[in-house]
Parts: structure tokens; sequence; C-alpha cells
């Protein structure tokens, strides 16, 4: 009997119930808020203690372990702050209604009696804090916690919104989309910047976050001034009230435990891969392919992206429209069933499928335009038609040019009348107002009459020749596209253009609505990036992946902001990614390592960016995705020293990796760096350069980057001596930007921004550099000089491969 009873689920039930209710009891009585009179209102979790004064200003923020107190001595730090039409108010009085757990804010004149009531909750990782009520909430438009001073400014976060020093941590966290992490710089709620929910201050840092009232209508300046005082229909009932935030203090190295809690109790977005949590997992982050794969050709784009060891296929383009997201019936015959069915196959290999959008934009050939205009597309402003006009008018009259005149932003000058887009050339400066050689019936609507009176409203759009939803049209979208997702099962899309978000007046607001509602609505993992950052984003995400590879070469193209974006990716808890890195048919082995290895320095994933036919045409496509994989398992197996690590970070530095018999092999490259430039000397005098290096390694063969610098000009009759008996003639011209690339076989000639140009033909085999001293001599002719082509300068890297460093790993 006793060992049933031992073993009973109901009793294992009843023990664990009996456990989490000791727990929260502890919980609540480590945390509860308490307070005496005239005496601060103390909150406390396990690892801080705030202090509120009774004039609703923070007094402390408190470390109980080491009793140190980061809120900086003199700074006003007020728990609320709210808006009457464009006067801040900070609060006067504080009370605590203990047994509720609710504090009143009371405000001074001119809004005495405004109130605010905010439901404190302590546990035992955090502190949250609710906007409940809010009296007169027909004047107040807008709230901000805090800012909440810190005297931390060693590591800041500005996204995640945690500030940081080697010992303790303070952190804030937007509970819900209209709590938005950061400063209110803009009135539609709009931030330029990566973020500002942290920022660093002369006292240390701050940590803020605001909600705006979004239930009346507003004009606002949108993108940058781009469209001043455009209308934006109110969302009813999106008032400041519920607006949340979650305060939190611990040991530096538990930031993500207490984060991952808030998520879990605050009902946040908490996407995980195979169970665990996006942020702690190791798949976060990981390289993929993006490629423009079809329903004939899946099995061998998979089987490349399991040759590279990548975890994605992502397409770089599937969509005929976007709003609807209909499917390219070319690419997928079978539409969102042939796309499913990729999926499917991807999964069985353990492989995610992607596909690319960009978020909210619309295309003209979507049925949110044609044929019949969608009336909630976003609109910049208004105005009526003054007289009747019939199906072939190509003058409109209208009362007011106001928005129509906004013409340097726009590229497609469309208008909706009723159920009609119209395009207009341009518009008359004075009156009587018209808008002048009109295209009628555009986009396939159809051209009709319409009455004086009628409203015509001017469309907001973008150089894509897109068009965009106001918000009530853009949550149906992301509806669309968790539906999408759904269907086909794709697991993995970016947020890109996540900023066209912005075009429906409503902020960050908007772009965090948009994304919360596509995660919250897709029924398996979606992993997913953006191009930008935001604070309550920052849950969903899993990546930021920027640095573009249409600019240059691998070398090239963006590489200085690929680099400095790992120090954002590690102030905000983020997965490193060094952008996209675009894969020809001419793309050698060294391209590859070199960005493999930045790759490894930063353990950071990448996207590569490799069409079928350039896969197909590239004779060293199995070498280049083999050397992928392999870098890839040397990073997850952490092979590299700390020393390593930081050389591999260098993109000075180049590299080859090998791995034998369980034993990798890491061969650096030593560099010999000259340069030649314009030499005016007597007639007839030699005007080539001359150069000495040693070879200390093992024999090997002439491997150099003849790069061309200058802001223009070209050279021409070039050539290179080595050791006075080899003689390399490369005709023709090079201007300046190019480079001829010899790996000691081929030599290729490349333009300035990394593009294959030609193969230079090569009479005999290329040299072999004997292991000791060598000599060089290079010369060519420059052109007649200009201001621009004077600082024309020729440089030449000899590359040597070096003895390998030797890694064995024990397991």
């Amino acid at each position: 009997m006793s060992r049933k009873l031992k073993n009973s689920p109901l009793v294992a039930l009843f023990f664990i119930a009996l456990l989490m209710l000791i727990s929260s009891a502890a919980s609540q009585l480590c945390a509860s808020p308490s307070t005496s009179p005239g005496q601060p209102i103390t909150f406390q979790t396990k690892n801080l203690k705030l202090l509120l004064s009774e004039n609703g200003q923070l007094l402390a923020l408190i470390n109980p372990a080491t009793g140190k107190n980061y809120l900086p001595a003199g700074e006003k730090a007020p728990l609320l702050q709210v808006r009457i039409a464009n006067t801040w108010l900070q609060p006067a009085k504080a009370t605590l209604e203990q047994k509720s757990g609710l504090i009143t804010l009371s405000y001074p004149a001119p809004a005495s009696n405004l109130k605010a009531r905010i439901k404190v909750t302590s546990h035992q990782t955090h502190l949250t804090f609710r906007l409940v009520d809010l009296s007169r909430t027909k004047d107040a438009n807008a709230v901000i916690w805090g800012p909440y001073p810190t005297t931390i400014s060693q590591t800041i976060g500005e996204v995640v919104g945690v500030v940081r020093d080697r010992e303790y941590a303070i952190g804030l966290q937007a509970l819900n989309p209209k709590t938005i992490g950061g400063l209110l710089k803009q009135e539609g709620g709009t931030d330029d910047s990566r973020g500002t929910t942290a920022i660093p201050q002369p006292y240390g840092s701050s940590l803020q976050a605001y909600s705006l009232d979004r239930s009346r209508p507003r004009l606002v300046s949108v993108w940058n001034g781009q469209y001043p005082d455009m209308p934006v229909p109110p969302i009813p009932g999106e008032t400041t009230v519920g607006s949340a935030i979650a305060l939190f203090g611990c040991p530096e190295k538990e930031v993500l435990d207490h984060i991952e809690a808030i998520e879990l109790t605050e009902g946040l977005p908490h996407p995980t891969i195979n169970g665990i949590w996006a942020k702690k997992s190791p798949e976060t982050g990981r390289a993929y392919l993006i490629s423009d794969f079809n329903e004939q050709n899946i099995n061998e784009m998979l089987d490349y992206t399991e040759q590279a060891g990548l975890m994605s296929l992502y397409h770089e383009g599937p969509f005929l429209t976007w709003g609807h997201f209909i499917l390219n019936p070319e690419l997928f015959p079978s539409g969102r069933a042939g796309l499913r069915l990729c999926a499917e196959k991807a999964a069985r290999r353990g492989l995610r499928l992607g596909v690319h959008t960009l978020t909210n934009f619309i295309t003209t050939n979507d049925p949110y335009v044609t044929p019949i205009p969608d009336r909630r597309l976003a609109e910049t402003g208004a105005s009526i038609i003054t007289a009747d006009i019939t199906a072939t008018d190509t003058e409109i009259p209208i009362e007011s040019i106001n928005y129509f005149k906004n013409l340097k932003p726009s590229t497609l000058h469309a208008a909706r009348l009723g159920d009609e887009i119209i395009r207009f050339r341009d518009v008359t400066p004075s009156p009587p107002y018209k808008l002048l050689d009109c295209q009628r019936g555009a986009f396939g609507t159809r051209a009709s009459a319409h009455a004086r009176g009628e409203r015509i409203a001017m469309l907001l759009d973008y150089p894509y020749q897109t068009l965009f939803p106001n918000f009530e049209l853009q949550q149906e979208i992301a509806g669309q596209l968790a539906r999408f997702l759904n269907e086909t099962g794709v697991s993995h899309i970016d947020f890109d253009g996540h900023e066209g978000c912005l075009a429906s007046g409503e902020g960050e607001y908007a772009m965090a609505a948009f994304a919360d509602k596509v995660y919250r609505e897709t029924d398996h993992t979606l992993v997913n990036g953006s191009s930008r950052s935001g604070h309550y984003y920052w849950h969903i995400n899993h990546y930021l992946n920027w640095g573009e590879p249409w600019y240059g070469g691998f070398r090239e193209s963006q590489a200085d902001y690929r680099f400095e974006n790992q120090k954002f990716y590690e102030r905000n808890y983020l997965p490193h990614m060094l952008g996209w890195f675009l894969l020809t048919a001419n793309t050698t082995a060294e391209d590859i390592e070199w960005m493999m290895a930045r790759a490894a320095g930063y353990q950071a994933g990448f996207a590569l960016v490799a069409r079928y036919e350039s896969l197909k045409k590239n004779p060293e496509t199995p070498r280049l995705l083999s050397l992928i994989k392999l870098w890839q398992e040397a990073s997850r197996e952490k092979i590299f020293s700390t020393e390593q690590l930081e050389r591999l970070k260098d993109p000075d530095n180049d590299f080859h990796l090998e791995k034998e018999n369980g034993v990798w092999k890491l061969y650096p490259f030593y560099k010999f760096k000259f340069e030649h430039t314009r030499k005016l000397l007597q007639p007839g005098q030699p005007t080539c350069s001359e150069w000495t290096f040693a070879n200390q390694e093992m024999e090997q063969p002439l491997v150099f980057v003849l790069t061309i610098t200058g802001q223009e000009g070209k050279i021409k009759d070039t050539w290179l001596e080595l050791d006075s008996y080899y003689r390399l003639d490369l005709p023709g011209t090079y201007e300046a930007g190019s480079s001829i690339v010899s790996d000691g076989k081929t030599i290729k000639v490349y333009n300035h921004k990394g593009k294959f140009l030609k193969e230079v033909a090569v009479s005999r085999p290329l040299p072999v550099l004997k292991t000791g001293p060598h000599q060089l001599r290079f010369d060519c002719l420059f052109p007649e000089q200009t201001e621009l082509s004077a600082d024309l300068t020729v440089r030449l890297v000899i590359k040597i491969i070096c003895q390998p460093e030797l890694i064995k790993v024990v397991h």
C-alpha cells in the first residue's frame, strides 16, 4: 500500500503543487512591496532592491548582495511621466495601496487632478509596472517610463535594454508592443538609430520606454519629414493604458536567465528551436544559403545546402506579388502545395526552407491594388475634386495641392479616386489647381467618371514600385503572411524592409505589431531576421544579418561595416553575423577561406548568395562548399585558441584549413606588401621598382594580388619579373580599383566591385618560389597626370603559405 501511495501520480502532483505554493509564497515574502509613514516604498526581488520616494521618484537601485546603489546621486528618476498637450509632467506624490499593490501617482498643476494608477508585481527575477488607469485620458497623449539613470557605463545594450559591467546588470523590458523601448524622438514614435532603450549618459547610462495614445486621429511626419503632416487614422482603444515594463537587476552572467524568466512569466514572445530558447540555442545564427530554387531543381539545391553544412535554403524572390503573397507560377506551378513539398523535402534532411519578401510592401499587381484598390492603402493626405470629370479627362481639378505637390519622395505619382488609381506628371503651382497629364485607370484599375466633391488621396509609395498599407491593412497583411507560412511549412524569413511599417505613421509600434502578429499566428518555429533592430522585436528575432555583397568582392563590399556590427551584436546578446556574400561562377577557394576565417574568428553566421547557374558553372563548387562545411565544423567544435581567434578576425590575414586523421591544420599566410608609384626621371632612366623578400617556408607557387588604387586613371604595359629570369607580361589596360590575382595557376582580373572580368593567358606555367631570398621588378605606364589621377598607385602583395599550426581536439 505504501509503495503504491509513494508512486501515485496524484501524490506526485500534490507535492509539486505544494512546492510551487511554497516557492510562490517565499517569492512574495521576499519581494512584496513595503512602506512605512514617511519612509520610501520598497520593492525587492532576489537581486534588485528598488526604493521609491513619496513624490514618485526612484531613490535607489540596489544590489542586495553587495548593498551597492546604482542610482546616481542628484539625478531625477520619475517612475512615470505623463504628457498633457505638449507639457511633460513628473509625479508630485506617490501612494501605495498595500493590499492591491497599486501605486497612485498624482501630478501637479496644470494637471492637479491627473492621476496614474500603476499595478506593481514583484517576482523573484523582476518587478513589473503596468499602467492600469489614467485619469484625463482625453488630455494625456503620451507616457514615459523613466528615464531611470544608472551609474553603469561599461556595456550599454541599446536595443535589448540592459546596461552591465563585469559584476552587475540592470535591465528594462517592454512587455507589449504598445510600450516602445527607447526615447520618444518623433511624434509618430520613430527612432532612426538602432536603439535607445539604454543610452550612455555623463553619469553612466539610462533606461527608458514610452507609449503613445493612438486612439485619436493625428498628424505625423513620416520618414524623416519626407511626408509632413500626414493624417494617421486612429486605432480604436489603443491608449497608453496597459503600457507595461519589467525592471530587473542581477549578476552580469545571469542576464539571459532573467530575460527568459520575464518572457515566460509575462507572456512575451519566447521562440525556441528544438525546445531550447532561441537566445541560448546553438542553432541560432547559423549560416544559410540564399538562392533561386524551384520545384524542378529543389533536390539539387538541397544537395548544395547539405554539402556546405548550412542550416537553410532561402529563396531570394519566390513571389509574383507582395501583399497576398502569390507565388510565381514559373517557379512553383503547383503553387503553395508545390512549395510545401519543397519544405517537406528540406525537413526530411534536417534543413529549413526560407523565402524572401519585403514585410508590408505591396506590389502594384497585387489584389490590394488591382483591379479595385483597397481603401486602406497608406495615404500621405487628401483633397477633393472641384468639378465633375469623365473617364478620359487628363487634367483633374482639385481643391488643394498641399499633399500632391510633394513629388520628390514619390516614384509612382499615384492618387486614389474612388475605385480608380490615377498617375499624374505634375500639379499646377497656382489656382485653379489641377493634376496634369493624368494616366487614368493605372495598375489595372478602371477609369471612370467622378462627381465634384469626391475625395482624392495621394498614395505613399517606394522606389521599388510598391505601395504601402495603413496600420489596419498592415495587420491584415501580417495575417496573410502567417497563413502563407502555415500553408507552406516555410520556417525561415527575414522581415526585410521592416522599416516599411513606418509608412503607417505608427512608428516603432507598427514594426513591433507586425512581427508580433506573424510570430503568434505562425504554427511552427519561424527563424527570422530583420533589416531593423527593435526592443520588443528582440524577443521575436533570431539574428540580424547586416552587410550586402553588391558593392564589391568578398573583401571589399561593406567590410568595415560588417566588422563594426559585431560590437553591436555583443552589446545586445545577439548572435554574430557577417552579412551576405555573393558566390559567382568565378569565386575562388581563396575568397571562401577569407570569409570563413572571419566567420570562425567571430563565431559568426552569414548568408551565402549562390544562384543555381553560378553553382553549376563554377568548376570549384564542390571544393568551395566542402571548405565552408569544414570551417563551420571547426567553429562548432571550438578548436581555435583565443590567440588564433583574434588573428582570424583580422581581415588582413589569410588562412587555409585542413583536417587529416582527426588533426586540424591551420595554415597562416605571410604577406609582403609593396607599392609602385609614378616616377619623374630623366629620359631613358629605368622607372621600374625593385623589391626583395624571402620565402622562409616551403617551396610553393607564386601567389600575388596586384591592385590599382586611386580616384581614376589607368595603367598599361604592365610587367613583373622574378629573380631576373621569369618575366610576366600583363597586356592591356587596368582601371583604378581593379585587381589582378594569381593563385599560382591562373591569373584573373576583377573590377572595382570584385566582379570577374577576364582571365589573363600565360604562355608558360607560373614560377615556383624556392626557399630563400627573391628579387622582384615591376613597372607599368601611367596616363598623363590629372588632378584625380595624381594618387594612382599600384599595390602588390606576395602571399607565402606558412607551416601549419596543428590542432588536436580531445573529446
